[in-house]
């Protein structure tokens, strides 16, 4: 993922759980304001109910009994009903019709939703709905014989609603009148629950209380001033439910604002951090492919750092490189004077029999001198042109100029190597690849198989020797045991931009004894040669910033794997001829 994506993901995960985070505690702490408001609203009303519930108490006490003991009409009635020896249906009638009058008014006077002046049997005189004139109520006559005092809660009807109840009474010679007024609860809830947004009833005697549920919040009110009174005070959660989604609009609003902004700020941000970080790779990435200069880092003190490590880093590995590559130039001429003088021994020592063998016949002037001076003589230019060949070859390993670096097709190359070992050797008639000659013999057979690859940069005629060494070596270890030699090259692309070459044979493989030596020089298993083939193959694959390796195949055979990458060396600054190693200051100026 590139540091454009990751700054892109790191500011939105962080934006997006900012705003969550924030959004979600704004959220609960409304949550519980609203809730907590609805909780204050119910204890106001509540108080609110409790105190206007005391001063309608306090005022219906004193409401009535001065009626009974001072007014005139009570006196009247009760006068009335004592000539009517306390039989109501006795009474005068215009005294029961001017009391039936007098009643509705007075209690009109008093604010009494209901006024009833009741006989000692609980027969109601007087009241102020018509309706109830005449009726006898048995809780009535019980309620005025009952001394008056506190109001009390007179339960509501079926289909009305509870009541505050005062009474008052009147006994002389044996006859009793009362009056019984009340005024009901109904509209002191509902104009307090108005003035606090709560909606009060009073409570039915036998019914269950209501919960709170998610659509209101319900609380019941219990007044120990009114014994018997509960009060439901209930507050619609629709406003919380309002508030919390116009709260999550606003929450959404200001994510996806934060949300945005935190993307721009990440793409300027990712912008001004990617640009010398890409400028900073793409120079390294020609310094490792080409030659070792200094880059420049741009965009930040880090950077700048980081750019002063590299260069510090690549000047340190050119100087070692060209320390190490003197290093092996050294070891190189002195592993070759080793073996020269190691090879040299061999042919000297029948030069000298020979030379020494002449010496002597010639002194005793032997007649066999001049028919052995011929064969000595020979003998010492063979051995003398062995000496030659040996100081050849080890020279040109000595002598392996550095590589050429130039674009080119691996493919074509190994297309080269192989066709010119494909054909079949001089003398053998061909009727197709793998076919026998004449003889009986099989044509030795050289296969590519090749995927499609990028141009490599390294030296033509370098692989080209690398090649034929392995194809040649393939081909001669398989014809020693096999009627049918084959040694087939393989090509294709690795990862990190390298390529790989495979040289298979169905040979013996490379004896167990001689894997450990396989690359040194005169290490070989032929009756002749210097063994200096695999040790030059190795040198240019490594000078070529490359490897070559060896294992034997699963069913038999040697099997050499080579890696190259496909922009040659790296840290190759030019072909090292001067071995000498001056160091450089990492500040000196490069040509």
């Amino acid at each position: 993922m590139s540091l454009a994506a990751r700054l892109l993901l790191a500011f939105g995960l962080v934006a997006i759980i900012a705003t969550a985070f924030v959004g979600l505690t704004l959220r609960e702490a409304s949550r519980e304001i609203i809730e907590g408001d609805f909780a204050e609203r119910i204890d106001a009303a509540h108080a609110g109910v409790r105190q206007q519930l005391a001063w309608e108490a306090d005022a219906l006490r004193d409401l009535l009994p001065p009626l009974c003991r001072h007014d005139t009409f009570v006196d009247k009635a009760h006068v009335e009903l004592e000539r009517a020896k306390g039989d109501p249906d006795a009474m005068d009638p215009g005294s029961r019709i001017a009391l039936q009058r007098l009643v509705p008014s007075q209690a009109k006077a008093l604010r009494l939703d209901e006024l009833s002046l009741v006989a000692g049997d609980g027969s109601v005189l007087a009241a102020e709905d018509p309706a109830r004139i005449g009726a006898r109520d048995p809780r009535l006559a019980e309620l005025i014989q009952a001394p008056g005092g506190a109001p009390r809660l007179r339960p509501a009807k079926a289909g009305g609603e509870p009541s505050l109840e005062v009474h008052c009474a009147l006994s002389n010679h044996g006859v009793t009148i009362g009056l019984v007024g009340s005024r009901r609860i109904g509209p002191v809830l509902a104009r307090i629950g108005e003035a606090y947004h709560v909606r009060l009833t009073a409570a039915r005697q036998g019914e269950l209380a209501p919960r709170s549920s998610e659509s209101e919040v319900v609380r019941v009110l219990h007044f120990a001033e009114i014994p018997g009174l509960d009060v439901v005070a209930s507050v619609p959660r629709d406003p919380l439910r309002q508030a919390l989604a116009r709260l999550d609009r606003a929450i959404a609003l200001t994510g996806a604002t934060v949300l945005a902004i935190a993307v721009a700020m990440a793409v300027v941000l990712a912008r001004s951090l990617s640009r010398p970080l890409v400028a900073l790779a793409r120079e390294t990435r020609e310094v490792m492919s080409g030659a070792p200069r200094r880059v420049e880092g741009r965009g930040g003190r880090e950077i700048a750092d980081l750019a002063a490590a590299f260069n510090a880093t690549i000047d340190e590995l050119a100087a070692m490189r060209k320390r190490l590559a003197a290093t092996e130039r050294i070891a190189a001429r002195r592993e070759v004077a080793r073996q020269i003088a190691h090879e040299i021994k061999n042919p000297l020592a029948p030069i000298r029999a020979a030379v020494e063998t002449l010496r002597r016949l010639r002194q005793r002037d032997d007649p066999a001198f001049d028919d052995y001076f011929a064969e000595a003589t020979s003998t010492v230019l063979n051995e003398v042109h062995r000496i030659a060949n040996i100081v050849t070859e080890f020279t040109q390993f000595a002598r392996l100029p550095p590589p050429n670096l130039t674009p080119i097709d691996l493919v074509a190359v190994a297309r080269g190597v192989v066709t010119l070992h494909a054909a079949p050797a001089s003398g053998e008639a061909t009727s197709g690849a793998g076919s026998t000659s004449g003889a009986g013999a099989p044509s030795p057979r050289v296969e590519l198989v090749a995927d499609p690859i990028p141009e490599v940069s390294a030296d033509r005629d370098q692989l080209i020797q690398v090649l034929t060494n392995l194809v040649q070596n393939g081909l001669d270890a398989a014809s020693a045991v096999r009627r049918d030699p084959r040694v087939s090259v393989t090509i294709g692309p690795l990862p990190n931009d390298r390529v790989r070459i495979v040289v298979r044979d169905n040979g013996p493989g490379v004896a167990e004894e001689m894997v450990p030596r396989l690359f040194e020089p005169y290490a070989t298993s032929k009756d002749k040669g210097t063994g200096l083939g695999l040790a030059i193959a190795q040198r240019i694959v490594f000078e070529h910033g490359g490897e070559i390796t060896y294992r034997k195949a699963k069913k038999g055979g040697a099997v050499f794997e080579i890696w190259l990458p496909v922009a040659g060396p790296p840290l190759l600054e030019k072909p090292l001829g001067d071995t000498t190693v001056r160091p450089r200051p990492p500040d000196a100026p490069r040509s």
